[in-house]
C-alpha cells in the first residue's frame, strides 16, 4: 500500500471513528466533524497523485498534522491493523478534552480543505465524469423548426436574366457553428447564418429565433400559402430569401418562429460588417495559410465538436464534417478585409451522390463511425496546426483502414508536440482518442424484449442507436474540449496571416523537422546534473554563447545591418564607467561599448571617479556580454545623487531618443518621501513611454535600508521594474525594503554571491545588493530579448512575431519575468533564467512559454 492510499485510510478511519463518537455523545458538531472527514477522504480519491504524493496541498497539511498530533500517529504510515485501537482511544480522549475552539478550528480547516481539494481534482477524473448535457442542449423540436425553416426559404423561386440555365435549386445557405445555446429572456435561441443569392454573391446575415419550448402547430413546417411581396411582420414563406437578397441593405435580418411559421422583427444590433463574396475559406487552406494560436484551436475544436454532437441525427450529418466543409467568412470593414475565427458549415438541402453511411457493419475495419473518425482526423489537424496527407480510394474498406492509420499517425505526433500547461493537452488527446475508439459510441443491443423498437433509418440503424452515440459522442469528446474552454482559453477573434505560407506537405513531419535549438555546451543543463547555484555567472555566459551565432546571422533591415553588430542596447544611468578597469580594457568587454554622455562634468572621454557604474558595467556584460552598452553619468557619486535629478532625467531622454536603447538600468534610488525629486524624472519617464509608444523597458533597485526605509524612487514608478536582491539560492535578502501592504509580486535578482574577480577592482562599492541585482536583471533582460530575435530562425514554422513584440515594453518583461521566476514566498519571486533555460529544452517549449504569458 502507498504512503497516500495509507494516509487516505487514516482520514476515512478518523472520521468514522469521530462520527461514531458524536452519535454516543449526540454531540451534532462532532458528527459533522466526522462528516466532512469521510467527504475528505472520498475526495482524496479523485486528487492529482503528484500534488498528494509531493504535500502541494497546504490545506491537508494542515487538517493531517493535526490529525496525527492526536493521534502519534504519522498517516502516511498508518496501519489499520495495527493502529486501529491506539487511533480510536486518542481520538476519544481529545473529543472529551479538548475545548470548544480547538475542536471548531479543526472543523474550519476541515471545510477550508474540503473547498481546496475541487483545485486538486485529477484531470481523468474530471474528464470521466461528464456533467449532464441537458442545458445546452438542442430539443428535436428546436432542430426540426430550424433546418425546415432553412429548407423552406432557402428554395430559389427567382430566374436572374443573365441565367441561361435557370436558377439553382437552393440559395448558398451557411449556419455559424455556436458553443452553446445563447437565450434571452423569452427563452429563444438565435440561430445565425449567412445566405446569397448564388455561390459567388455577397452574403447577407440572417438571424433565426426559435423558442426553446414546443410550440403549436406546424413546428417548423413552413406554411406556403403567401407570396414574396409581404411587407414586415408577415410570415417568412418558401422562397422568400429571394425576395430578402435582392434588397442591397446591409442591416441583419432577424426572424422569429410563433405559431408555426417566422415572422421578422427589428433586429437592434442593426449594421454587420459586410461579409465578402465567394464561398468561403476552408479550414483545410486556414491551416496551411493562417496561424492559430492555442487558445484558437481549442474554441474552434470545441465548437464543431459541440455542433456536430447537436446536429448528429440531422440531415447537416448528410455528408462527413472534415476540414474542407468547415468554412470561414471574409469581412470588410472601412475598407479592410478580415477573417473572424468564426467557422460555418454548409447546410444540406439534399443528399449527395458520396453520402457515407453513419454506421458501417463489414467486418475487419479499425473504425465503424466514418464520420467520428472523420471527425478526429479534423480535431488532430487543428492541434498541429496543419493538414494531414489523406488519398482517395474506391474501396470503402480501404478508405477506413488508411484514414484510420493516417489518424493514428497524427496523433502520435500531436502527443510529442510540446503545449504550455500538459493538463490542456491531455484532455485535447483524450477527446481524439475517444473518437478513434468505435466501441465508445456502441452500438447498443435493441433486441431486448424490454427496449421498445422503433423506427431504422436509412443505414438501418434504428434512431435509439442513434441518439445512443451521440450521447456518447458529447461524453467522450465534446466535454473534454468543452472543459478545456471553461477553464478559461478565451479566442483572438480574428486570424492572422503568415508572412510566409506555411509550407508543410500534407504528409506526417516530425517535431524534430520543425525546430532546431541553440545548444548549450555543458553537461551540467542535461543528463539529469544537479546545476550549481555558485556556477550562476557561467551559466549565464554560455547561454549568451549559445544565443551569439544566431544573432550574427539576423538582418534587421534592407541596408544588412545585424542585430549581432549591434546587439541589445542597453543604457547604464550611473557614475559613469573607467574604461581601464582590468574587466572592461580587454577587447571582448571594450567593444561592448557603444556609447557615452557625462551629465555632470561634460567630459567627452569615459571616466568614473567613483566606481559604482563601473562595476554595475562590468556586471552588466559579464552576465550578458551579447550587450551593447551606453553609459550616462548622471551623478558623481552617491552622495550627491540627491540633487542630480535633473541630470537623471535627461540621461533617461538620451538614452531612449539619441541611443534608442531598448532598456534602461538605474542601480539607485531616491528615498521615497523625497518628492521634489519625482517630478523631473517621473516627467522623463512618461514622456519617452508615450513617444517609444512604450517600447522601453526601466528597471531600477529597490533600495538596501532594510526595513528601516520603504521601497526608493524611481522603482516604485509604475513604469519601472524594481528589482530587490537574492544570493545565489535565491533567498532575499535582509537589506531589501519592506513590501508595502498590498503590493503585487516584487523580483529579486541575484545581488549576493558575486565572483570576487569582479569585486577586485572598486571593493568599496561592490557590496551585495540590490544595485548589482538590477544590473543581472538587465542581463536577463538582454538574454530574453536576444532569444526572441533569434526565434524565427530555430523555429520552420511560421510564429506571431508581433505578440513577442510586446516583450520590449516593460509590461511584456514584468510578464515574463512572472514566467521565468520562482515562488519564493510571501509574494517574492527569483528571477532564474537558467532554470528556464534548463527546464525548457527545446525552441518551442521556450517558443509556447514566452508567447502564453504575453
Amino acid at each position: 500500500m502507498d504512503p497516500s492510499t495509507k494516509l487516505r485510510i487514516f482520514v476515512e478511519h478518523s472520521g468514522h471513528l469521530i462520527f461514531k463518537h458524536g452519535l454516543g455523545q449526540m454531540s451534532s458538531d462532532t458528527g459533522s466533524l466526522g462528516t466532512q472527514l469521510l467527504l475528505i477522504s472520498e475526495r482524496l480519491e479523485t486528487v492529482n497523485s503528484e500534488a498528494l504524493t509531493n504535500g502541494d496541498i497546504p490545506e491537508l497539511n494542515k487538517v493531517t498534522r493535526k490529525l496525527e498530533s492526536i493521534a502519534k500517529i504519522t498517516g502516511t504510515s498508518y496501519s489499520p491493523t495495527a493502529d486501529i485501537d491506539r487511533l480510536r482511544n486518542s481520538l476519544a480522549e481529545f473529543l472529551n478534552s479538548s475545548d470548544h475552539n480547538e475542536r471548531q478550528q479543526l472543523s474550519t480547516n476541515c471545510e477550508d480543505l474540503v473547498e481546496a481539494l475541487q483545485k486538486y481534482e485529477s484531470i481523468d477524473h474530471i474528464l470521466d465524469n461528464p456533467p449532464g448535457s441537458e442545458i445546452i442542449e438542442y430539443s428535436a423540436s428546436v432542430k426540426r423548426k430550424l433546418l425546415s425553416g432553412l429548407r423552406n426559404n432557402s428554395i430559389c423561386t427567382c430566374v436572374r436574366p443573365d441565367e441561361n440555365q435557370g436558377s439553382p435549386r437552393w440559395h448558398p445557405t451557411r449556419l455559424l457553428l455556436q458553443q452553446k445555446p445563447r437565450q434571452d429572456n423569452r427563452r429563444v435561441i438565435d440561430f445565425n447564418t449567412v445566405v446569397a443569392l448564388g455561390p459567388k454573391e455577397r452574403w447577407r446575415n440572417v438571424c433565426l429565433s426559435v423558442p426553446l419550448e414546443n410550440s403549436e402547430g406546424i413546428e417548423g413546417e413552413i406554411s406556403p400559402s403567401s407570396g414574396p411581396n409581404h411587407e414586415q411582420g408577415s410570415d417568412l414563406v418558401r422562397g422568400l430569401f429571394c425576395y430578402i437578397l435582392r434588397n442591397n441593405t446591409f442591416t441583419r435580418i432577424r426572424f422569429v418562429f410563433r405559431n408555426g411559421n417566422f415572422f421578422s422583427e427589428h433586429d437592434v444590433r442593426g449594421f454587420e460588417p459586410r461579409l465578402c463574396p465567394g464561398i468561403g475559406i476552408t479550414l483545410t487552406t486556414v491551416l496551411q495559410k493562417y496561424t492559430l494560436q492555442l487558445k484558437d484551436k481549442v474554441e474552434l475544436a470545441h465548437m464543431t465538436a459541440q455542433a456536430l454532437w447537436q446536429f448528429y441525427d440531422t440531415r447537416l450529418l448528410y455528408d462527413k464534417w472534415n476540414s474542407d466543409c468547415i468554412l470561414f467568412m471574409p469581412e470588410e470593414r472601412q475598407g479592410i478585409r478580415r477573417i473572424p475565427i468564426k467557422p460555418y458549415v454548409p447546410v444540406q438541402f439534399e443528399v449527395s451522390e458520396e453520402n457515407i453511411d453513419e454506421y458501417l457493419s463489414e467486418k475487419l475495419l479499425p473504425h465503424r463511425y466514418p464520420r467520428i473518425l472523420a471527425f478526429a482526423i479534423m480535431l488532430i489537424e487543428i492541434g498541429l496546426g496543419r493538414p494531414l496527407h489523406l488519398q482517395r480510394w474506391d474501396s470503402l474498406a480501404t478508405q477506413v483502414n488508411t484514414d484510420f492509420e493516417v489518424a493514428s499517425q497524427g496523433l502520435n505526433e500531436l502527443k510529442e508536440t510540446p503545449w504550455e500547461n500538459s493538463s490542456d493537452k491531455s484532455a485535447f488527446i483524450k477527446a481524439i482518442e475517444n473518437c478513434l475508439r468505435y466501441e465508445n459510441f456502441g452500438p447498443i443491443d435493441t433486441t431486448s424484449a424490454a427496449v421498445p423498437s422503433p423506427a431504422g433509418n436509412q443505414d438501418g440503424r434504428t434512431s435509439l442507436q442513434i441518439d445512443h452515440t451521440r450521447r456518447a459522442f458529447y461524453d467522450k469528446v465534446v466535454w473534454p474540449l468543452q472543459w478545456l474552454v471553461e477553464f478559461g482559453h478565451q479566442s483572438a477573434g480574428y486570424l492572422c496571416e503568415n508572412q510566409k505560407p506555411l509550407q508543410i506537405s500534407r504528409a506526417s513531419s516530425t517535431r524534430k523537422d520543425l525546430e532546431e535549438d541553440i545548444q548549450f555546451p555543458p553537461t551540467e543543463f542535461h543528463a539529469s546534473r544537479r546545476i550549481n547555484p555558485k556556477n550562476w555567472l557561467s551559466n549565464l555566459k554560455d547561454i549568451n554563447k549559445a544565443i551569439h551565432p544566431k544573432l550574427q546571422n539576423l538582418v534587421v533591415d534592407g541596408q544588412g545591418v545585424r542585430v549581432g553588430e549591434r546587439g541589445i542596447r542597453v543604457a547604464i544611468l550611473d557614475t559613469g564607467y573607467n574604461p581601464e578597469a582590468p574587466l572592461l580594457a580587454v577587447e571582448a568587454a571594450a567593444r561592448c561599448f557603444k556609447g557615452w554622455k557625462d551629465f555632470v562634468s561634460g567630459s567627452d572621454v569615459p571616466f568614473d571617479s567613483f566606481g559604482h557604474g563601473t562595476f554595475m558595467a562590468t556586471v552588466l556584460i559579464h552576465s550578458a556580454p551579447i550587450s551593447e552598452v551606453h553609459v550616462a553619468r548622471v551623478a558623481e557619486n552617491t552622495n550627491n545623487l540627491g540633487q542630480c535629478s535633473h541630470q537623471v532625467a535627461e540621461g533617461i531622454r538620451w538614452a531612449a531618443f539619441e541611443q534608442n536603447a531598448d532598456i534602461i538600468s538605474m542601480s539607485f534610488g531616491f528615498p521615497a518621501f523625497d518628492n521634489e525629486t519625482y517630478g523631473p524624472i517621473s516627467k522623463a519617464i512618461d514622456e519617452v513611454k508615450m513617444k517609444r509608444d512604450g517600447q522601453i523597458i526601466f528597471l531600477a533597485s529597490a533600495g538596501n535600508s532594510g526595513v528601516y526605509e520603504d521601497e526608493t524612487f524611481p522603482a516604485t514608478h509604475l513604469s519601472v521594474i524594481s528589482i530587490r536582491a537574492t544570493n545565489c539560492l535565491g533567498e532575499f535578502m535582509n537589506t531589501n525594503p519592506r513590501s508595502r501592504s498590498g503590493d503585487s509580486e516584487v523580483f529579486g535578482a541575484i545581488g549576493d554571491d558575486i565572483p570576487p574577480h569582479l569585486r577586485d577592482f572598486y571593493p568599496e562599492v561592490s557590496l551585495p545588493g540590490s544595485s548589482a541585482a538590477t544590473a543581472v536583471a538587465a542581463g536577463t533582460a538582454v538574454i530574453m530579448l536576444a532569444y526572441v530575435l533569434v526565434l524565427p530562425q530555430l523555429l520552420k514554422t511560421e510564429i506571431r512575431e508581433h505578440k513577442l513584440k510586446l516583450l520590449w515594453t516593460t509590461e511584456g518583461m514584468r510578464k515574463m519575468f512572472m514566467k521565468m521566476s520562482d515562488d519564493m514566498g510571501q509574494q517574492q519571486r527569483f528571477l532564474n533564467p537558467v532554470k528556464f533555460f534548463c527546464n525548457k529544452p527545446g525552441a518551442f517549449d521556450k517558443y509556447c512559454a514566452i508567447y502564453d504569458c504575453l
